[in-house]
């Protein structure tokens, strides 16, 4: 029975696919990478909440919304993530989430891209944002990166607009695997 239902999972993804999804930082990683003094550096968001309402066969209903929680923001250098939490980057006592809302999703060289905005600092700016998806039992993998520019949001005010010392394009890359919703009630 398994194999059957491989089978069917590879004859017919939009079937597989379409559904509601729901990930959170328990079932994947939400990362960026930026160049700080000419070095890279990384770190991953640890509190965030994705729904996808998707369906292959019917792109233009499609829903994605990602909720992330600012101070969740971690680079692993407690100096790093004081500054990163502060008034001069994600400020976050005024802005504790950012969110990202996409309302139209299109098949472009074998990938999906949503068309959504992005809202960090009370800024809000379109973003497209490109990812695979890998239908799996019960789940949904999800990966795909975007890159966005720190500065078009208010993130470095200051000194940190200089991008000399901290350059202004952050690298966002995440790899999910949704849980369908109800799947829980399914025998």
């Amino acid at each position: 029975m398994p194999r059957l239902l491989v089978m069917l999972v590879v004859l017919l993804p939009g079937a597989a696919v379409a559904a509601i999804w729901h990930g959170d930082q328990n079932s994947g990683a939400l990362r960026f990478v930026a160049i700080q003094a000419g070095a890279k550096f990384s770190g991953h968001f640890g509190e965030f909440r994705v729904r996808l309402d998707f369906d292959p066969a019917k792109p233009a209903d499609g829903r994605l919304e990602v909720r992330i929680v600012t101070k969740s923001a971690d680079t692993s250098d407690a100096e790093r993530d004081g500054v990163l939490h502060g008034k001069d980057f994600f400020w976050v006592e005024r802005f504790p989430e950012a969110k990202y809302e996409a309302q139209s999703f299109r098949r472009e060289n074998g990938a999906w891209t949503a068309a959504g905005e992005l809202t960090l600092r009370g800024v809000t700016q379109p973003v497209t944002v490109r990812f695979e998806i890998r239908p799996q039992l019960r789940q949904l993998g999800m990966k795909g990166s975007v890159t966005l520019r720190r500065l078009e949001f208010g993130i470095g005010q200051g000194e940190w607009t200089d991008t000399t010392w901290l350059g202004d394009p952050v690298d966002v890359a995440f790899d999910l695997r949704l849980q369908q919703e109800n799947a829980a009630a399914d025998p």
